[in-house]
């Protein structure tokens, strides 16, 4: 199943309904999504006349795009998360508090500690007022 990315126009427009931003990069994005065994053949490389295959999903595989922002959004699905936009592996928390702020963020946090999702900690950007997002400011 296909999945397109979300249209980044939408994306900005309902990010900038909000107050305050924090925006999170995932550490290794595509590494951080595991590829079941029976599909692992199909990432298969030779190297010394040796086979190898990934058991995470790589970057360059076809449809690894699709299959990347599909687990993303099937993540936040399931864990009912609120105010929280994605595209690829930057997620978004918006609200209207810092208090709100701070409970979606929690939310977040702890959703992805099951999933063993990590997020870089340098590229992260906290309760802020506006936001560089997408090559748009968001205030």
């Amino acid at each position: 199943m296909r999945t397109p990315l979300p249209n980044i126009d939408e994306l900005v427009n309902n990010v900038a309904q909000a107050r305050y931003y924090s925006s999170l990069d995932l550490r290794s994005a595509y590494h951080q999504i595991p590829l079941l065994e029976e599909e692992r053949f199909y990432t298969a490389f030779e190297a010394g006349g040796e086979l190898y295959q990934y058991k995470r999903l790589s970057f360059g595989v076809t449809n690894g795009v699709s299959v990347f922002q599909r687990s993303i959004d099937c993540f936040i699905k399931r864990y009912q998360l609120q105010k929280l936009y994605a595209f690829l592996d930057d997620l978004t928390v918006t609200c209207e508090t810092i208090e709100e702020q701070d409970l979606n963020l929690k939310r977040l946090l702890d959703a992805a500690a099951p999933c063993n999702l990590t997020f870089n900690e340098d590229k992260s950007k906290i309760r802020m007022t506006s936001l560089r997002m997408l090559g748009h400011l968001v205030w």
